[in-house]
């Protein structure tokens, strides 16, 4: 079980898609095997304990060389990264949910490191971040990962699934990755995209009005569930990308339901359908 596998099961179990409710099968969290809140944390507490214990040594061990090829930048959860009280002051905004931290890949476990690890170096963050990010960029030259079709024959999005726990992560160059599993995509109308668990992503190019309403109603909706069942969790959120900019477009409410938006370009998008359509 890696660093942030097991955390609080907030209320849900649902996605509304532009006023329609699309009942999922499992809440929008892992439900962990303890009872409380209050076994949960001290589970939580006591699980990270053991492994930053275990981390340690391995780190103490390696020289620097070992430490900058081993050096890669991964996407985690906001809330869970904090929520382990380590000390992560350091991590780089993503989008509203998602940041940015360092880890260690080595042959047998993935070391986070938290804001302590971090200064011990003696180094500049941008310098350790240029290192992780050109180590996460060669991980995704050479990872084996499964592109899928989520949906039917008639509606459907795509997900990238793979054994590497940097897959989610791969979304850090977006434009790069889909010339790698899907080359020659029309980012004209960006990408709705989403990061469920550290071994998946799911996407849908918007260049037409079928799309949009794909990526609107699929996306998000198989996040969700694909975030319920995770080992490893980032967000159920969906986000559109466009030139670089992210635009989150779920909203959690009080009852543990996802929202749906829209963004201008994609209503734009969708308009110019109804248009010749009509």
């Amino acid at each position: 079980m890696g660093l942030f596998d097991r955390w609080r099961t907030p209320a849900g179990g649902t996605v509304m898609v532009s006023g329609a409710t699309a009942p999922l099968r499992h809440p929008l969290a892992p439900v962990p095997d303890v009872d409380s809140d209050v076994e949960l944390d001290a589970a939580v507490r006591a699980h990270l304990e053991r492994l930053t214990a275990a981390a340690e040594t391995d780190v103490d061990a390696l020289t620097q060389e070992q430490f900058d090829g081993a050096l890669t930048a991964r996407l985690v959860s906001r809330e869970r990264v904090h929520a382990t009280g380590l000390g992560f002051q350091y991590a780089l905004p993503f989008t509203e949910h998602v940041e940015e931290v360092l880890t260690l890949d080595l042959p047998t476990s993935i070391v986070t490191l938290p804001q302590a690890r971090v200064l011990a170096t003696r180094r500049s963050l941008s310098s350790l971040m240029e290192i992780a990010r050109a180590n996460l960029l060669r991980r995704m030259d050479d990872a084996d990962v499964e592109r899928i079709r989520l949906g039917s024959a008639r509606h459907s999005v795509t997900a990238l699934v793979g054994d590497s726990p940097y897959t989610s992560s791969f979304a850090r160059f977006l434009p790069a990755m889909l010339e790698r599993w899907a080359p020659g995509s029309d980012l004209s109308g960006g990408v709705v995209f989403a990061m469920p668990h550290r071994h998946a992503m799911v996407f849908q190019t918007c260049t037409s009005a079928a799309e949009v309403r794909d990526a609107l109603e699929l996306v998000p909706a198989h996040a969700a569930e694909m975030y319920a069942d995770a080992a490893g969790p980032v967000t159920p959120h969906a986000y559109h990308w466009y030139h670089r900019e992210i635009t989150c477009l779920t909203e959690e409410l009080a009852d543990g339901r996802l929202a749906v938006s829209s963004t201008p370009l994609l209503e734009s998008v969708l308009s110019r359908g109804r248009r010749r359509a009509g």
